[in-house]
Parts: C-alpha cells; structure tokens; sequence
C-alpha cells in the first residue's frame, strides 16, 4: 500500500512539473493579441478577425521579451506586450518542443514593411513571425496568400498609390493563428480557432 502510495505522489509530481514547463513561455513561442491602434481595426475589417497582432517570444536573463514589429522590430516586455492588447487578452502557442533561439542580430531595428513584400529584409508583423519560423527554424507555418483574397473593399486605391499588387502574396495573424502546426496552450480568454477563420467578404 505504502508502495503504490509512493508511486501515486511521483507521478503527481511529474505532471505537475509538466504543468509548469508549459505553463512558462519558451523562447520561439508565439503569442497572439488584438492591437489598440488605427491599424488593428484595418487588419480586423480586410481579415474578419480580432487576432491582429503578433510576435514571438525570445529570453534575455531568464526573462520573457516579445520581438515584434511597431515601426521598426523590436523587444518588449511580455507583460508589457500583453498589456498593451484590448482587455489584455491573448493567447500563446507552440510549434515545437526542441529548444529555440531566435538570431535577434538579424533583425532588429529592420523597418516596417509597408510595401507587404517578402524578401526585403523588412517586416510587418505577421510576415516576422513567417519568415523566422521558415528561413531559421524550417517551418513553414501557412501558406501565404493573395491579397485579393482577403476583404480588401475600398482599398484598392490605396494599395494601387502603394503600386501593391493585388496579387501579391502576404500573411496575416489569423493565418498564422489558425496553423496546424500550433498547439495553444495558454490563453487569456479562449479563442475558438474555428470560428477565428479567415472568411473573404
């Protein structure tokens, strides 16, 4: 009895120290939000979804940081990342367990890329994450896709100034968001992934 009993605690302890090795963030993880800014809202209307930002998650001192995008890639505290999200809310995901690290030489202080194109050595978000997880980690999180595919009514003059072809492929979060290459595994609330699906309008 006093065997099994023993039995029973260790192998408590064990899922209880796995609680708490996916409870904390590991550098290349994703998170995902919903910006407060201009920009946000139009990334919400073209896409039909809430998950407008993103960045992935790199250590410095044992402590969390977020490289992203905001005029130019950067690092921000993760509290502080997710603070600055409507109502805090969030959510986290992995891709793989095998230990990351992030080349932040590579990228930081490149400048938004306002003209949505790959390959140009600068970013918008959704683009950082997908070409990180591509060209560093070999994976390719989704397929990118036209941006006439998404609701892009009303923005064909803008885009056409920006001589942005409407053929051009791009990524957006919520594609990035919907891989299933990802496993969610904290959230602040819950994000239905099904119902968060890109719907061209």
């Amino acid at each position: 009895m006093k065997q099994m009993k023993n039995i029973y605690c260790a192998l408590l302890l064990l899922l209880c120290i796995g609680c708490n090795n996916v409870d904390n963030p590991r550098e290349g993880d994703i998170i995902f939000q919903k910006a407060i800014n201009e920009q946000s809202e139009l990334i919400e209307h073209v896409t039909g979804s809430p998950i407008t930002h993103c960045g992935i998650i790199v250590m410095r001192d044992n402590a969390p940081y977020v490289l992203h995008v905001d005029r130019i890639v950067t690092i921000t505290p993760l509290q502080s990342f997710i603070n600055h999200g409507v109502k805090s809310e969030y959510t986290l995901m992995r891709a793989t367990n095998k230990e990351v690290k992030i080349d932040l030489k590579k990228y930081m202080l490149a400048e938004y890329d306002h003209l949505l194109k790959f390959d140009n050595k600068r970013y918008y978000n959704a683009e950082l994450v997908y070409e990180i997880y591509k060209n560093d980690l070999n994976i390719e999180l989704c397929q990118p896709r036209s941006i006439n595919e998404y609701n892009i009514k009303g923005l064909e003059g803008t885009l056409s100034e920006r001589r942005i072809e409407f053929d051009r492929p791009i990524v957006a979060p919520i594609d990035l968001y919907n891989s299933k290459k990802l496993k969610a595994y904290k959230t602040q609330p819950q994000v239905d992934k099904e119902n968060s699906k890109n719907n061209k309008k």
